[in-house]
């Protein structure tokens, strides 16, 4: 009778640590939510989607702090640029007359003279 009465808890023993292992695994379970194959895509991709959210997030602050800035202030560029403007302009127009006085040019009447 021994034999039987430790076997019988023995066996009870392991059903409750079966049990335990068991309940353990569906409260680990419950917890977490969704598919084991999609855990680390879905980690990756949230991680993703903060970095984008807070990169647009400075994007639109920086146009907006941008929006304050007065482009209308002359700078030395803006005068080295106005200055060479002009001097295409000149060079343009002299262009145009020589090509007129170009016109009104005799080459045979110069071969002769």
């Amino acid at each position: 009778m021994g034999t039987l009465t430790s076997s019988i808890l023995l066996s009870s023993l392991v059903n409750r640590e079966t049990e335990a292992k068991v309940t353990q695994t569906k409260k680990d379970t419950w917890k977490y939510q969704g598919r084991p194959d999609e855990a680390v895509e879905s980690q990756v991709r949230s991680q993703q989607h903060s970095r984008e959210k807070a990169e647009k997030q400075t994007r639109t602050e920086t146009k907006t702090n941008l929006r304050e800035v007065n482009m209308a202030v002359d700078t030395v560029e803006s005068e080295v640029r106005k200055e060479q403007h002009n001097r295409e302009k000149v060079w343009k127009e002299t262009g145009k007359q020589q090509k007129t006085a170009n016109t009104n040019f005799d080459m045979a009447r110069a071969l002769f003279n």
